[in-house]
């Protein structure tokens, strides 16, 4: 007969009890719920109810045992024990420097998985992490928005105001234009100037002044009766004094601005042409009022001695050209092109 002996249960000391490789999910209570969010269920399998341990234990090493639970770490229980800079080390060993100081400005509740990777990934980054480093309180939010900006956008400032993901990824769309129309040094320039505004919506004002080019130089001084606006600031001033949409315009080497400084005044404007170099687009008074006959043929004598075309475009004959071969075809008479440019 044989005898089965079976090896004596050993259990080791309470203190030396280490928790499972990974938590199995329990149910947590409502406070757990509360300050562990979408890691409640296995911070429970980990310090089992009533969870004192976790519940009491400061808000950076709650982060921290969240984090490692983000990251799939096997290293979680030593969150909420010994040296922070060793917890970290142990459970985040390739974390970016300044996680440890992050940690006691994430506030008190448990961020998302997806938001603890954007932090290690924010941290990771030197234009980020300045400003982050420098940051009183670190909200995921705040996080989000540093990630949806170019690095040299979140340096130059933009960072530090409150700003929606939206508005951040606004942002970053402008500056990418920016690189794409003045080069990486340049955009980079003047993301650094907008660090300057003092609030959001100074900011944003200075981003609309950037997107528009640089002024050309007008593609004739102009007369004494036709005068250039030749900056900025001349539209601007002529677009309060006419009433119109003259500030939004753009100065560029397609559309230029003149001033007719008779009585009364009216706002030329005139765009190259692929045919004719450049014609007459637009001349309007006030509030876009239509000229007096004697004004339009005045304003015309100025821009024929400034060589400029008044008719037909190249695009309206070549559609004309177009319609040519039909057996019914009719020129329509070119003063008419030259009634439209004058809203007639």
């Amino acid at each position: 007969m044989l005898t089965l002996f079976r090896r004596p249960k050993t259990r080791p000391p309470t203190h030396l009890k280490a928790a499972p490789a990974r938590a199995i999910p329990r149910e947590p209570s409502a406070l757990l719920a509360f300050l562990a969010g979408e890691f409640a269920g296995e911070i429970a399998g980990l310090w089992p109810a009533p969870h004192t341990a976790f519940l009491l234990a400061p808000a950076p090493r709650r982060h921290l045992a969240c984090l490692g639970l983000s990251l799939k770490s096997n290293a979680v229980a030593p969150a909420l024990e010994g040296s922070l800079r060793q917890a970290v080390r142990g459970i985040a060993p390739a974390s970016p420097a300044g996680l440890v100081r992050a940690l006691g400005r994430l506030g008190e509740t448990a961020w998302s998985a997806g938001d603890y990777g954007l932090l290690l990934n924010q941290l990771a980054d030197p234009q980020a992490a300045k400003v982050l480093n420098h940051a009183e309180a670190i909200s995921a939010r705040k996080v989000r928005v540093l990630a949806s900006l170019p690095g040299a956008v979140a340096c130059a400032g933009a960072g530090r105001f409150a700003l929606t993901e939206d508005q951040g990824a606004l942002l970053a769309e402008c500056y990418q234009g920016l690189v794409r129309r003045e080069g990486e040094a340049a955009a980079t320039e003047l993301a650094r100037r907008w660090a300057l505004a003092s609030t959001p919506a100074a900011l944003f004002e200075r981003v609309s002044t950037d997107l528009v080019p640089r002024a050309s130089a007008p593609p004739h001084p102009g007369t004494p009766r036709l005068v250039p606006l030749a900056t900025r600031k001349a539209m601007a001033d002529a677009g309060r004094r006419y009433r119109n949409c003259l500030a939004g315009r753009v100065l560029d080497d397609w559309s230029h601005y003149y001033e007719w400084r008779g009585q009364p005044g009216a706002i030329v404007c005139i765009s190259r042409d692929p045919l004719f170099g450049w014609r007459l687009d637009e001349a309007l008074g006030p509030q876009n009022a239509l000229l007096a006959s004697a004004v339009r043929d005045a304003i015309e004598v100025e821009l024929r001695a400034m060589n400029v075309h008044l008719g037909r475009s190249a695009w309206q004959l070549r559609a004309l050209v177009d319609q040519a071969s039909r057996e019914r075809f009719a020129l329509p008479p070119a003063e008419e092109a030259r009634d439209e440019a004058f809203g007639i």
